[in-house]
Order: C-alpha cells, then structure tokens, then sequence
C-alpha cells in the first residue's frame, strides 16, 4: 500500500498533467480561431487562397509579357495588389511561382482535353481535332499563355527543366488516349512501347512554336487539318503495325 505522501505527489502530478491537457486543447482551439478568422466575410485561409490565385495571375501577365529574367518579385506583386511579405506566404522564390503558373496552364489543357474526350457528341477524330483546335486557339487569344509555355518555361533551371518533361509525358499519355479512340484496332501494349505517342505530341509543341513565332499568319482551320493528318497519318501505321502483329500470333 502507497504511504500517504506518495498519494499525494501521485495527486498532484495528476492535476498538473490534466491542467497541461487542458490548456493544450484551449491553445489549439484559439490557434484554430485564429486561421479560420474571418475579415470582411472570408476565412483567413480562403484569403491566402485568393492572394495565391492573383500571384499566379500576376506571374502569367509579368511572364508572359516582361519575361522571367526580366520580371522581379516587387513587379508581380504591384501587378497582384499584394505586399512583397504576401508573396513568401504562397511561394518561397520566383521560380516556384513560374511552376506554379506553368502547371495551371497544363491542368487547364488537360481538363478541357479530358473533358472533350468523355464528351458523347461526335465521333473520336472530331474530338481530337477540336481538342487540337483548343490547344493552339489558346495561344492565338492568349499570347501570354504561349510566351510562358512554349518559351519561358525553357532552360531555367534542372527543377523547371523536369516541369517540362513532366508536361511533355501528360501529352504524350493523351495522345495515347486519342489514338486508342480513333483507332480501336491498335494494341495498347504496343501502343505503350511505341515512340509515336511521343513524337507526336513534339510536334504539337514545334507546330505551336513557329505558328507563334510567326506571327499566326497561318489560318488556324490550316493548322487543324495538318495536324490531324500527321494524328491520322501515325493512327493508321500503328493500326496495321499492330494487324501485322496479330497475323505473326
């Protein structure tokens, strides 16, 4: 049997450890209150939200017409509306925010091209044509966009580099995807083995590259159809490589 002190230091520590957890819990609480504090109707973190969307807004426009070597911190936040300290809240330096900018423009691509292509109107050729049209139509409204994604984005740095790459692959597996609803007779596994998907989707970019350079002089229905022929032209050598294959079978 415990004498009567340690009872009482058992006592005490007790209290003290359920005091600790109590007030543990009251400062997690205001902590909580204090993030999701409401100004002029809005959470603080729906209010770092926005100031993060306008940075990356402010990133495409400084980008996109200045240019990143030529563009600095203190010019995307006048361009924002935002103080410099509310740039290092969303962004640690300039070329987290080009990543940031550049993936927008890529998550963008890939919904409308997804969205396109789950569509039920129309047949498969007609999807990845209008995709196409998209893609290229976007630079031609927006010359911002192609600036950042066809030129800006290049020779940066190795972490913007593989950006990059990661965005050529993205439209590589969606060439694939195309070309698998065109072309139903293709086999995916040789599909999957296959360079096509990925030579195709670089000359998308080069395409996109001398039409902007040259200053869109091109009609837009002209770059459509090449680019559909050269899609239809690799759908059909991949069709019959793979006919090809089942005969040897």
């Amino acid at each position: 049997m415990p004498d009567n002190l340690t009872l009482k230091i058992f006592s005490f520590l007790s209290n003290l450890l359920d005091f600790d957890k109590r007030y543990c819990q009251i400062i997690f609480m205001k902590t909580k209150k204090i993030q999701n504090r409401v100004y002029g109707g809005v959470e603080a973190n729906l209010r770092e939200e926005e100031r993060r969307k306008k940075l990356i807004e402010a990133g495409l426009e400084a980008f996109g017409t200045r240019g990143y070597t030529k563009t600095n911190i203190k010019m995307i936040c006048g361009i924002a509306g935002l103080t410099e300290r509310y740039f290092y809240e969303s962004f640690h330096h300039k070329e987290d925010l080009l990543c940031a900018v550049y993936r927008e423009l890529i998550d963008e691509g890939q919904r409308e091209a997804m969205a396109a292509l789950e569509d039920s109107e129309g047949f498969p050729l007609e999807k990845a044509s209008r995709v196409l049209k998209m893609f290229y139509q976007r630079f031609q409204q927006d010359p911002r966009r192609a600036q950042v994604q066809l030129f800006e984005i290049l020779g940066v740095s190795p972490k913007i580099d593989r950006e990059y790459q990661n965005a050529m692959r993205l439209l590589a597996n969606l060439v694939k995807l195309f070309l698998l609803k065109v072309f139903p007779r293709i086999h995916k596994e040789m599909l999957n083995k296959s360079i096509i998907p990925t030579g195709l989707a670089g000359s998308i970019i080069m395409i996109a590259h001398e039409w902007v350079l040259g200053g869109f002089i091109t009609p837009l229905d002209e770059i459509i159809s090449q680019s559909t022929d050269l899609f239809v032209a690799m759908g059909k050598h991949l069709e019959k490589q793979s006919g090809l294959k089942s005969k040897k079978k």
